[in-house]
């Protein structure tokens, strides 16, 4: 799994616009509607948020010795696939929501009535907002640089107690492989 950058954010935001715009104009010139959330999907949207800090901040305590309680890593691994996920969301709808802000931004001066350019702006602010939090929390489920079993080969090692001996203390040997049988009885070859 990769790690976040923002030029990869910067350019799935700006492929968001380009397709939202695009998308938007021909709606719109076709007599459609707007193409943006309805004000609603704001509180899916912080609940997703909220859900995801809870998540990072478990994983969080952890790391930093705060639970001492056993802890599977693939939650911290499921947690940063979701943060993920949702940095991802959040610049593909601050990319969409502001391409249709800009496009709103010209009519301004010929509508009375500014509401989808707010709700646009709110929700290319919330996608924003959905880039920080999923940004924070893949940060939360890094391994810390000067942990001992940061090195490779250390998901092996991960919740023992002492390392393996060498050689397995000589306990190992070679295991010749076996010769392959003929299957029998019906096999006229």
């Amino acid at each position: 799994m990769h790690v976040l950058t923002v030029p990869a954010l910067l350019m799935c935001a700006a492929a968001a616009g380009a397709v939202g715009w695009t998308a938007n104009r021909l709606s719109t010139g076709a007599g459609g509607p707007l193409l943006i959330l309805p004000w609603a999907s704001l509180a899916a949207l912080a609940a997703v948020a909220a859900a995801l800090l809870v998540l990072g901040v478990r994983v969080k305590r952890h790391q930093d010795g705060a639970r001492p309680e056993r802890f599977d890593p693939l939650v911290a691994a499921r947690t940063a696939a979701g943060a993920q996920a949702v940095a991802w969301a959040g610049a593909m709808l601050t990319g969409w929501h502001a391409a249709v802000a800009v496009e709103q931004l010209a009519l301004v001066s010929v509508r009375s009535e500014q509401g989808p350019l707010w709700a646009s702006l709110v929700h290319a602010g919330a996608g924003l907002v959905l880039v920080v939090v999923g940004w924070i929390v893949e940060g939360f489920c890094k391994l810390p640089p000067d942990d001992p079993d940061a090195e490779e080969g250390a998901e092996y090692r991960r919740g023992r107690q002492k390392e393996l001996p060498e050689g397995e203390g000589g306990y190992a040997r070679e295991i010749r492989p076996r010769a392959r049988r003929r299957p029998r009885g019906g096999d006229a070859r």
